[in-house]
């Protein structure tokens, strides 16, 4: 074979393995045929078997990869289920916790339901970020958790209650920072649960803050809890209409809500109130529970905004 028959053969050689660093394995034959000893030149057999081991090597190792990327698809899946199953839990024992204080203090769920439901809407008019809507969320259930460590002779007193009662009451937000502090998945509902009665004027507790001193999750939820404390029948008062409700806040505006935040409820205060004054417990109930399910699904590990 001649010089420039072998040179070809080099190049031919050459040519293949660039298309085999390309994915191209489409002629590997051909480098398997040059290894035959006697009938090509000691030089390209040569080279031709280190051509041909490295292909066996590399086609290993990409099994040997694709395997491993089977295994760790295994095992994702695997982990995804144990969190989808733990986040259930959690979600369950969220609506379980906030149920049972309604339901001491009230025996219905359904302000816990309506005050939710206000609390959504207003964030995401706000355009807060998922988190902070999934703590709002958490802290708008377990709000007054802290009315269990408060008894009942005071929690449920028919009668107005004197100055050491009112001080006793005051510290269910004391005894609710503490008992969400306890469960982790639970922690970031602190800035309502704590706050929620904080007033804008710096006028309300336990901390006395003021205007943005009061986290914002805190502002939002006040204005709710009050708007339905107002518009909702309660055992010792019928509903207000809705009017008279929003004339009474807009007094309160900037003394016990954030102005901002108020006006921006104010808007669409009525459409959402209509939905919602109109449900049964059963409906509020469903209705929350397909929100809840938007913010509290596996999807929301994906990071994104809605």
């Amino acid at each position: 074979m001649t010089t420039i028959q072998t040179d070809r053969l080099f190049q031919q050689l050459t040519r293949i393995m660039n298309e085999v660093s390309q994915g191209n394995t489409s002629n590997l034959e051909t480098i398997f045929e040059l290894t035959k000893e006697g009938i090509y030149p000691p030089e390209i057999v040569n080279l031709a078997e280190s051509f041909g081991m490295m292909v066996v090597n590399i086609e290993a190792k990409q099994q040997h990869l694709e395997q491993l990327l089977a295994n760790l698809q295994e095992k994702n899946c695997a982990l995804e289920m144990v969190s989808n199953s733990l986040l259930n839990a959690n979600v369950g024992m969220l609506e379980v916790l906030g149920s049972a204080i309604a339901k001491r203090d009230s025996d219905t769920c359904s302000h816990n339901y309506r005050v939710c439901i206000y609390a959504i809407h207003l964030g995401k008019e706000l355009g807060l970020s998922d988190d902070s809507l999934r703590s709002l969320i958490k802290g708008a259930f377990l709000h007054d958790i802290g009315k269990i460590a408060i008894s009942d002779t005071i929690l449920l007193k028919p009668g107005g209650l004197d100055d050491q009662e009112y001080e006793i009451i005051k510290t269910h937000v004391l005894h609710g920072s503490e008992i969400i502090k306890a469960y982790s998945w639970l922690s970031d509902a602190h800035d309502v649960v704590l706050y929620h009665h904080e007033r804008f004027n710096g006028n309300g507790y336990p901390d006395g803050l003021q205007t943005d001193q009061i986290p914002l999750n805190a502002r939002i939820f006040a204005i709710c809890d009050v708007f339905d404390a107002l518009t909702s029948k309660r055992p010792y008062k019928e509903p207000y209409p809705l009017d008279y409700a929003l004339r009474a806040m807009r007094c309160e505006a900037g003394s016990h809500f954030d102005p901002e935040i108020f006006d921006l409820f104010v808007k669409n205060a009525e459409t959402v109130h209509e939905t919602v004054a109109r449900l049964s417990e059963s409906q509020l109930e469903r209705l929350l529970h397909a929100i809840m399910h938007d913010y509290f699904a596996p999807s929301e590990r994906n990071g994104e905004n809605r």
